[in-house]
C-alpha cells in the first residue's frame, strides 16, 4: 500500500453512487476474504509454536510459506486496487474541501501495512535456514513472527475500515443532497 497520487482514472471517479457504493462492498468482501486467510495462517502458526515435534514443525512452516505467498498475492493485488482507485479518489474529494486533511491517516494506514509484511518477510527470511537439525526455538521464533503479522494486518484492516466507511458515506451523503 503506498499513497503517492492524488490523480484517479477510474469509475469511481465519476461519481456515481452506484460506483463507491460497489467499491465500499469490494472493500469489505476483500478484507473479509484477507482475515479469513489470516486465522488459518495464524491458527497454523500458533500450531507450530507448540508443538515439539520438530519434523511436524517442518511440514507446517513449509505449508505455511505456501500460504503466506498466496495471502502476500492476494494483499498486494487489494492494495493495487486500492492505491489506484478507491484511496485517490477519496483524497481528491476531500482535499477540496476546508476541513482537517485526511492524509496522515493514510500513511498511518500505509506504515501498518508495511510492518505486517515486514513482520511476514521476517517469517519467510527465518524459515530459509530451517532444516531437520533446527532446534525448535528457531520454528517457534518464525511462527511468532507471522503470528505478529497477522494480528497487525487484521488491526489495518480494522482501521481502514473505520476510515474508509465513513468517508465514502459522507461521499454518498453529499451526492444525495447535490442531485435532490
Amino acid at each position: 500500500m503506498g499513497i503517492h497520487s492524488t490523480s484517479y482514472n477510474s469509475g469511481i471517479a465519476s461519481s456515481n453512487p452506484d460506483e463507491l457504493a460497489f467499491a465500499t462492498d469490494r472493500l469489505k468482501v476483500e478484507h473479509e476474504e484477507l482475515r479469513e486467510k489470516l486465522r488459518t495462517i495464524e491458527t497454523s502458526a500458533k500450531e507450530v509454536i507448540l508443538l515439539d515435534d520438530s519434523v511436524k514443525g517442518m511440514e507446517l512452516v513449509q505449508d505455511l510459506r505456501i500460504q503466506t505467498d498466496q495471502f502476500v498475492e492476494e494483499l498486494e493485488r487489494h492494495s493495487e486496487w486500492e492505491e489506484q482507485e478507491l484511496f485517490p479518489f477519496l483524497l481528491t474529494y476531500f482535499h477540496r474541501q476546508s476541513t482537517p486533511s485526511i492524509m496522515p491517516s493514510f500513511w498511518v494506514l500505509e506504515k501498518d501495512h508495511q510492518l505486517g509484511m515486514s513482520f511476514i518477510q521476517s517469517f519467510q527470511e527465518a524459515i530459509i535456514e530451517v532444516t531437520p537439525l533446527v532446534v525448535k526455538k528457531r520454528l517457534t521464533e518464525a511462527a511468532s513472527n507471522l503470528v505478529q503479522a497477522c494480528l497487525i494486518l487484521n488491526d489495518h484492516f480494522t482501521m481502514e475500515e473505520q476510515l474508509i466507511f465513513p468517508l465514502t458515506e459522507k461521499v454518498l451523503t453529499d451526492l444525495e443532497s447535490f442531485f435532490s
